[in-house]
Formats: structure tokens, sequence, C-alpha cells
């Protein structure tokens, strides 16, 4: 008998990835409409079994590998939730909130880092299959929530009803008279199937089956048709060209040109909202807002576009929208405001605001950049291209899957292209600090291959 040995290892083991699959469909499943309305956001908690997962690896294998560079991807994006919990709690304290009004709206952004655990556990058992396994669960219980929707109508009047969405770029009076379209209309799902099609055109070199997984994104993503999605995904798509042209220093200076210019975009989208010009445009050219032009012109009344306005603190808008309901105040029976720029600023005052969208866009392309090489940084940007138009009329910001797929995308690509990557220096004194990076990484591989911390011994 010929004794051969072969490390145990997440990413190579059938358990490992059909169990972490379960758990994101079991938590993706929860976007049903009617498991939505019955347990809220209670389903979610299940994905907390990838970090589970995770630990268990970690005291079966004494696995530490990559720790280093997960922990500083884990301080990159935490510390911009950490930026908007400290920018609200000291505008709290200036307006003499309680106790338990702080406790509350804390709490409410404080769920991010539980998405964070579970990107970071995700990516460490699964380095560039990380995304795809997503996918997979996510995809899964989007087909699930699509056959429950055929279900009521019947597989004939599901197909036409979808045909007829789709043909009529989700007009309204087709939702208004369709329950399957309105029981597969999954927001956060939708959004996240705009992704992944970027993901699997552009960024997910190697995989033998991207553009069939591609199509599958595209599939559900049509099922679940938004139209601002579609938009910001044609945005995405020519940008993600675009770069593609470039070589690596043309590709930096669009980088961060790109980011600066969506800083100065998004402070003249706040002026022009808080002055009426949107909603005029919108109403002049017959672009339907679903009453959202009536919640932006309520808000403007509670802030001001100066460097005096020191904001509201996070979760003012919901708490305000959901005070009015029943009253004469009230203005449109929507509890969001559909404006994630819009939220964030009225929030966190005009300087919080200028910070926050400095570290989200410069400062995480920058980082991006210089430790994970502009091929990542360019896919960090595509993805938040494709995110800022949705941004603009939606509240895709800090959705579940959007803010989990927006942070694991970049992170499985950044492995998956590590191997390839041809390093024009020999010597690491010579090197840039991506190239050393990527140096170190490649020996510290091949140590861990020629030892590795666990052996599964086969007959």
């Amino acid at each position: 008998m010929k004794e051969l040995q072969k490390e145990f290892y997440p990413k190579k083991s059938k358990i490992y990835i059909g169990l972490y699959i379960f758990f994101i469909f079991g938590a993706a499943m929860g976007d049903w409409k009617v498991l939505n309305m019955a347990l809220g956001a209670l389903p979610k908690v299940i994905s907390v079994g990838a970090i589970g997962l995770a630990v268990a690896y970690i005291f079966w294998s004494g696995n530490f590998r990559n720790f280093k560079i997960l922990f500083n991807f884990s301080l990159m994006y935490s510390s911009i939730i950490v930026g908007i919990i400290l920018c609200s709690t000291f505008i709290w304290i200036l307006d003499l909130q309680t106790i338990g009004y702080i406790m509350k709206g804390a709490s409410k952004i404080s769920y991010q880092f539980l998405n964070i655990l579970v990107v970071l556990s995700a990516v460490y058992m699964f380095e560039e299959n990380a995304a795809k396994y997503t996918f997979f669960g996510i995809a899964a219980a989007n087909f699930v929530i699509i056959l429950l929707g055929a279900a009521t109508t019947g597989p004939a009047g599901a197909v036409r009803d979808l045909i007829a969405n789709i043909t009529s770029f989700g007009a309204s009076d087709v939702i208004a008279n369709s329950n399957f379209i309105r029981a597969i209309e999954i927001h956060d799902i939708t959004f996240v199937m705009g992704v992944y099609v970027l993901y699997f055109l552009f960024f997910c070199p190697g995989e033998k089956y991207r553009y069939m997984y591609a199509a599958v994104a595209l599939f559900l993503f049509f099922a679940g048709l938004k139209r601002i999605a579609f938009l910001s995904m044609i945005a995405a798509i020519m940008f993600a060209i675009f770069c593609s042209m470039l070589g690596p220093r043309g590709k930096t200076r669009v980088l961060i040109l790109a980011a600066l210019f969506i800083v100065g975009f998004c402070y003249f989208y706040i002026v022009i909202i808080q002055k009426g010009i949107f909603t005029e445009f919108c109403q002049e050219h017959e672009i339907e807002l679903n009453g959202r032009e009536k919640i932006y012109d309520y808000i403007s009344n509670f802030y001001t576009v100066s460097p005096s306005y020191k904001g509201k603190g996070y979760e003012f808008c919901v708490y305000l929208l959901k005070s009015m309901k029943g009253t004469k105040d009230m203005v449109v029976n929507i509890n969001a405001v559909h404006n994630d720029i819009l939220k964030m600023y009225v929030e966190l005052g005009f300087w919080g605001f200028f910070c926050w969208i400095m570290g989200y866009y410069v400062y995480q392309t920058y980082w991006f950049n210089t430790r994970c090489g502009e091929k990542t940084a360019v896919c960090f940007m595509a993805i938040n291209v494709y995110m800022l138009v949705t941004y603009m009329t939606d509240n895709t910001m800090f959705y579940y899957w959007s803010s989990m797929v927006i942070r694991m995308i970049p992170m499985s690509f950044f492995f998956a292209p590590v191997k390839d990557f041809p390093l024009r220096e020999t010597d690491p004194f010579k090197m840039n600090r991506v190239e050393r990076r990527i140096y170190k990484k490649r020996k510290r591989d091949e140590i861990y291959e020629r030892n590795p911390r666990m052996k599964v011994q086969e007959d």
C-alpha cells in the first residue's frame, strides 16, 4: 500500500465548501419576502456559521497563513465603520441625546463588523474562491425564491410576467399587476447580481466557467430588475474596459482622478438636491422617482449645505421618517431615504461627510493600489462605480449582501493573480512595495507547501 499525504485545506474540502454555501444560502433565504416580513433580518445570523467554520479550522489545523494580510484588510474596512460611529457619537453628545438613543444608533451600524468577520472568514478559508462560493449560496436562494413565487402563479404565468417585466424595463404598472414580480423583487440580492456580472466578466482570472456564472448572474439580475442598477452596470463596465486598455501607471492615474471626481460629484449632488434642482430635472424629463422627490424635499428642511452644519447622527433620517408616520407631516409611506449620499450628509454633517467620503473612496483606493496592486484597485473602483449610481437613489450602502460582496470580491481577486504576477526584479531590495509583498507571500507559499501544518493519511 502506498501512503499518500495531502493537506487538509478548506478550499479543497467538499465538507467545508458545502457547509459554507449552505450557511450563505440559509441567510439569503431570509430575503424572501414571506420570511422577511415574519423574521426581519434574523435569518442573516445564519451566515455567522462561516465564522464558526473558520474558527474550527484554526483550532483543528493551527494554520495562521495569510493572517497578517487579512488583519490589514480588517483594519482598513473597520476604520470606515469606526469613523461613522465616532462622528455620530460626537454629534449625539453635542445634542445631549440619551444613552439609549446613542446605543440604538451605534448598534444599527455595528452589525457591519459582523459582516466584515464573515468576509474575512470566507477569504481565510477559500482565498480566491470565497466570492465564487458566496455567489453559489446567494444565487441558489434566489432561484428558490423565484420557484416559490412561481408556485403562486404557475410556470406559464411566471414566465409571461417575467418577460413582460424585462421587455417593459421594469415598468411600474407591470410590477403592480404581477404578484410574481413583486415576490421576486429582492432588492439587495438583485443589486449583488450586478456586482457578480462585473466580477465574472473582468475580475475572475483562471475561472473555467466564468462566463456561465456571469450568464446566471445576469439572468437573476434581470429577474429582479432594478432600472438604476442597469444604468450603473453600464457605467461600471465602461470603466473596467477603459482601465483594461491602460498600463500600470495609467491605471493608477485614472484611479486617483476617479476617486477625487467622486468626492466632488457627491458634494455637487448634495447641493442640487438641497436646492431642488434634482427633482425639478427629473420631473421635466418625466423620470419616475416613486415618491423619492417628496422625501428629499422634506428632509431639506433639516440640513444646510455649509461648513457650519454639524449633522444629526447616524440613523436620524430613518428615525425622522418613522416619527412622522400617521401625522399631518407624513409625505410618503416610506421609512427609508432612498438616497445614501444624502443620508450620509444629513447624518454626518459637512465635515463628517467630507471625512467619510475621502476615507471611503480616496483612502481605500490608495490602500488597494499601494498594498495590492493597481489591478485589484481597479476591481475595487469598478465595483464602487456600479454601487455609487445605486447610492444616488437607493439604500444599498449598508445592505447586508451588497456590503459583504463589495468587500469580498477585491480580496478574492487579490489572492487569485498573485501566483502569476511577473516580478520585474529578482532582488527584494530593488522591488517596489507591491512586488515585495508578492515576493514574500510567494516564499511563504513555497515553505508552507513543503511543510504543511495539517496532513491527512490515506491508504
